[in-house]
């Protein structure tokens, strides 16, 4: 029986359709932006053309993101959650925070550097009605599997009267759906390009708020200009569809090639570069494939990253 080589943590594959575009605009480097620096108010509102593109993008993706008045260039979606948590820290320290079990693990983390605690809560709603009111980070599609959540458990969580910041890192990697954020107590919407578009290492995101972030001001001054460029022109290059339908044929390929080589079928995660299985699934599994999956485990679920596999079919 051979390896399974899909990996633990999501590491986003760099689709070779973004890497040509970036050569494309390297290749005539953009200097002639930067220089626009030394004009006021110089390079201040250079995100916002960008945010529009984005909101076009997505425009039959999301519903309610221009009700958030404030919106901040981020380094991914992890700069917005460590000051959100900062925040947290500063005006609420005595709040809960929660997570659905299994959850995306940057958020425990961020929180202990800041000295806070993240409580992870099983899905179940009878279990969260009886939790005192605190503020929730969700992920959705959910990093726990790469599935969505529903809208009406969001909707339940936000009408017990929690908040919630809602971690939208791999909208534009799914099939269609309409994410919808117009609750008012989702108080604070993550994005980023990370995932779907596999520019991890460009760090480009959005934090969109409902109040203030009075520690990501200076993301008027101190943010990444060349991302911005990089985002703006995907953009415009590609449509919110066009990763998913290329891309999810492959996957299909990928999850036969692991059943044949491992008898193990992983369930198709909606999000095109994960796969998974239930508690359930692995109780079905002999003795050898327990031992293959069992590394993968979060909360209920094993997830697998399948980036690896598909690197391996774009080189052969």
């Amino acid at each position: 029986m051979k390896e399974i080589k899909a990996m633990k943590a999501v590491y986003s594959y760099y689709f070779p359709e973004v890497r040509k575009l970036i050569s494309k605009v390297t290749k005539n480097y953009p200097h002639e932006e930067f220089l626009k620096s030394v004009t006021p108010p110089g390079l201040d509102d250079f995100e916002k053309p960008v945010v529009t593109k984005m909101k076009e993008f997505y425009k039959d993706e999301v519903v309610g993101l221009d009700s958030f008045d404030y919106v901040y260039p981020t380094a991914g979606s992890s700069e917005g959650i460590y000051h959100l948590l900062s925040r947290i820290k500063v005006e609420s320290p005595n709040s809960p925070i929660y997570t659905l079990a299994g959850e995306y693990e940057g958020y425990r983390e961020c929180a202990l550097g800041l000295g806070l605690v993240v409580i992870e809560v099983v899905e179940n709603i009878e279990k969260i009605k009886t939790l005192p009111k605190g503020i929730w980070f969700i992920s959705n599609p959910s990093a726990r599997n790469g599935m969505i959540v529903g809208d009406s458990l969001i909707k339940q969580i936000a009408d017990l009267g929690h908040q919630i910041v809602l971690d939208l890192a791999y909208l534009g990697s799914t099939e269609k759906y309409m994410f919808d954020l117009s609750h008012k107590n989702i108080v604070a919407v993550l994005t980023s390009m990370s995932k779907p578009f596999g520019l991890f290492y460009y760090r480009v995101g959005f934090t969109f708020t409902r109040e203030p972030v009075k520690t990501l001001y200076g993301t008027k001054w101190f943010k990444n200009i060349f991302s911005l460029i990089i985002a703006g022109k995907v953009f415009e290059k590609f449509t919110a569809r066009y990763f998913y339908e290329k891309y999810s044929p492959v996957k299909l390929k990928i999850l036969e090639e692991i059943r044949k080589d491992t008898g193990i079928t992983l369930r198709s995660s909606d999000a095109v570069l994960l796969a998974y299985l239930t508690e359930a699934d692995f109780k079905e599994l002999n003795d050898e494939q327990k031992t293959l999956v069992a590394q993968y485990k979060r909360g209920n679920f094993y997830r697998f990253c399948l980036t690896k596999y598909f690197l391996e079919r774009e080189l052969a």
